[in-house]
């Protein structure tokens, strides 16, 4: 049975477009890193549901642990890079930078699978790549150093999640979407004790530990949208 891959587009987009929308209202009083843990953990609900709704069938072989866990780490990676970006600039300009992550795994089709697109997404590729340099932008007291910083991480997180499309692509060739987004949990998961470390001493005294349900219910929407990502 094929999967309704445009019912999964359309899940990503929401989700993640409500998730984008709830974090920049988070405010910058919650250290980036506690934002980072948190939603690593809710990565772990879709994950068993999505495992057990296939028999708990895992892709444990070599070439599959180093793609999924490849895929795992660009996308936490991006994560983090991309909560700490939120704290360094504008959310509203930082989440459109990133949506344009398809374009790094367009390209690399294009040119690694050999995959081809038409004239008008050429276009489409060619409008977006000139757009953003439009994005860095100077606004009152803001030193163009501090500009630069939420830009060039915001580059980043497109980059690392475009390459991270590109390998989950190229993965559901040879594993199923399940083994997929059980190694994108795995490596998230690895990655809290370095949020942690990164974790200033007096913002994590100074958390309301009490937020927790409220930014997990916000970063859960994330977790459902890399789930359907993942189909």
């Amino acid at each position: 049975m094929q999967k309704p891959w445009l019912l999964f587009a359309v899940a990503v987009t929401v989700m993640w477009g409500l998730w984008g929308a709830l974090t920049a209202m988070l405010g910058s009083g919650t250290p980036s890193t506690i934002i980072y843990s948190i939603w690593a953990v809710t990565m772990v609900i879709p994950c068993v549901i999505a495992l057990k709704l296939v028999g708990w069938k895992l892709a444990t072989d070599k070439y599959s642990i180093l793609l999924g866990c490849t895929i795992g780490f660009l996308g936490s990676g991006g994560q983090m890079l991309l909560f700490h970006a939120v704290d360094t600039g504008p959310a509203y300009l930082i989440f459109p930078i990133v949506s344009l992550s398809p374009l790094i795994t367009i390209v690399l089709s294009f040119l690694l699978l050999k995959e081809r697109t038409g004239k008008l997404g050429t276009i489409g590729i060619f409008l977006a790549l000139i757009t953003l340099p439009l994005f860095e932008y100077s606004q009152g007291d803001e030193s163009s150093t501090h500009n630069l910083v939420w830009f060039l991480l915001a580059i980043s997180v497109m980059a690392a999640w475009g390459l991270q499309a590109f390998f989950m692509k190229f993965s559901n060739n040879h594993m199923n979407a399940e083994s997929i987004f059980f190694y994108m949990t795995i490596t998230a998961l690895l990655l809290i004790p370095v949020a942690y470390f990164m974790t200033d001493t007096q913002s994590l005294k100074d958390f309301d530990f009490s937020t927790i349900p409220s930014i997990a219910s916000i970063q859960i929407l994330n977790s459902i949208g890399a789930t359907a990502s993942a189909f």
